[in-house]
């Protein structure tokens, strides 16, 4: 696996640079600015290749990229009419800019080919395979690993995703045995499925330890009007200290739907609420829709799992109070039905699919068939299991393309432009890690990375960082601003300081996946 890593690693970098400087290459060309060599590697000239024109190719011995020499790059050289220096504000703009457009545009065709090629992620139909273990997690403790296939949990023969999940889910605080093959070998692994428990509107984890971390807050929820935060650990139910996923089970059983006081701990400090729940799920129509959203919590003929119902003969769905209730009230206005016959009723939905279709489903049930619940706990390792790939045709590859491209565009911009930038943002060590995860799941998973770093060093690339694409066109920007050029000796100044903030951010974001790697903060 590690020669495998390496190769892959040495085939990305490649890709990665030897595009973005193709952009610049291209645009250099096209307006007129003289190209001396096109490398392929770094470090001393190894071989050339050949000259056609005034350019030179050539191979250097550091197979990480390339780079592209343009003839009068250097402050002070304007005087060099085909040089870089020479040109126009907008033609040199053109240039510096063509680099990280080059490397947008890689994105965009990779994520074209890999759809018309391999197809795209279908997370509704999971695969009996570990896609990626979430670190800090059971499923990190015990060792699981990216491309492990999930072959047998206790006395169970597993053949598919969704049998491995809902085997996991079914056990919360219960020890499983799993047989796991990987590289052609049969490990055994034991682990004990962790306790998450949605109450209130909120996820409450015990997945790190024994007390129960919140992970998020449904908006609307009695969890978020009484004001429980994310991060907060709980403490207490109505005066009882719960240690553990059992005890917190016992407590909303003692409570059911009655007004309950919380207490959390927040930043050190003892926080105390009241809430009133809410009903988290309802079994209706043979199926357990779970709110809020009314989303189906399984498969059962035609509703899949994901899909939000809409509307009961026509009434739209709010919330599970509302549709338990409504059908009491239509259960109640006819005359009663005996639970061995079946009355019609029409379900429209929403299909959890890409199609996001709207149907209609008509399902034969009895007029007792409904049930409902406060809490909902389900086990888990701490592993999301890899999604099975589907096909797609030209156009629709084209827009998922399109779509992947801008949603990743957009999260990048929300990174890059926020607090946690630090722990989001990995350096030469993470990009190994996510490489090897993507090594043992397969080729589209390494075309994917490759996708998203292309992604990643085109909007890297255009930081307002003397040295950096985007630094180079703030210098253009000044200087319209000026309308004067800076002068060799400011050039040179503005470059030392740019050199100096990446050397630093590199020596950051080292220490940074350093302590991420020696903490085990690290996905595998």
């Amino acid at each position: 696996m590690v020669l495998e890593t390496a190769i892959a690693l040495v085939f990305i970098f490649a890709v990665l640079v030897m595009f973005h400087e193709l952009g610049h290459f291209i645009a250099a060309r096209a307006v007129g600015i003289r190209v001396e060599e096109f490398a392929f590697g770094f470090g001393p000239k190894l071989l050339r290749l050949f000259k056609r024109g005034d350019t030179e190719y050539t191979v250097h011995p550091v197979p990480l990229g390339g780079f592209v020499k343009l003839a009068g790059m250097e402050p002070g050289e304007e005087d060099i009419p085909d040089g870089f220096q020479a040109q126009t504000r907008w033609k040199r703009a053109l240039v510096i800019f063509a680099g990280p457009f080059a490397s947008f545009l890689l994105a965009v065709i990779v994520f074209l080919f890999v759809g018309v090629y391999f197809g795209f992620p279908d997370l509704t139909k999971p695969a009996n395979r570990v896609g990626m273990v979430n670190p800090e997690t059971e499923a990190a403790r015990i060792g699981l690993r990216a491309g492990d296939w999930v072959i047998r949990i206790d006395d169970t023969r597993i053949t598919d995703g969704r049998q491995m999940t809902d085997i996991i889910h079914a056990n919360p605080g219960e020890q499983i045995r799993l047989v796991i093959r990987r590289d052609g070998r049969r490990i055994v692994k034991i682990g004990t499925a962790q306790w998450m428990i949605s109450y209130l509107g909120a996820s409450w984890s015990f997945m790190l330890t024994n007390h129960a971390k919140v992970e998020g807050v449904v908006d609307g929820s009695p969890a978020k009007r009484a004001g429980i935060q994310p991060e907060d650990e709980l403490v207490s139910i109505n005066g009882r200290r719960i240690i553990g996923g059992r005890d917190m089970v016992e407590a909303i059983k003692a409570t059911r739907n009655a007004t309950v006081t919380v207490e959390l701990l927040r930043d050190g400090k003892l926080v105390t609420v009241k809430a009133k729940p809410d009903i988290e799920w309802v079994r209706f129509a043979g199926v357990k829709w779970g709110f809020p959203g009314a989303i189906a919590q399984e498969d059962r003929d035609k509703i899949r799992r994901g899909d939000k119902l809409l509307s009961v003969n026509g009434t739209t769905i709010k919330s599970g109070q509302q549709l338990a209730s409504m059908w009491q009230r239509l259960s109640s206005s006819k005359a009663k039905i005996p639970d061995s016959e079946l009355q019609s009723v029409e379900l429209k939905l929403r299909r959890a699919d890409k199609s996001e279709a709207i149907e209609t489903v008509t399902r034969r049930v009895k007029d007792s068939q409904v049930e409902v619940g406060y809490y909902d706990a389900i086990g888990l390792l701490g592993f999301l299991p890899e999604p099975t790939l589907v096909r797609a045709g030209i156009g629709e590859s084209i827009a998922r393309g399109l779509s992947d491209t801008g949603r990743r565009a957009l999260f990048l911009i929300r990174v890059l432009t926020s607090e946690d930038i630090k722990e989001s943002v990995g350096g030469p060590l993470m990009i190994a890690s996510v490489t090897r995860s993507a090594v043992a799941l397969g080729p589209y998973w390494i075309l994917s990375t490759l996708a998203g770093l292309s992604l990643s060093l085109a909007f890297i690339n255009l930081v307002p960082i003397p040295i950096l694409d985007g630094g180079h066109l703030l210098i253009i920007a000044v200087e319209a601003i000026r309308r004067k050029r800076l002068t060799k000796e400011q050039m040179q100044a503005v470059q030392a300081i740019g050199l100096a903030m990446i050397a630093l951010l590199f020596v950051v974001v080292m220490l940074a996946d350093i302590a991420k790697f020696a903490g085990g903060k690290v996905p595998q």
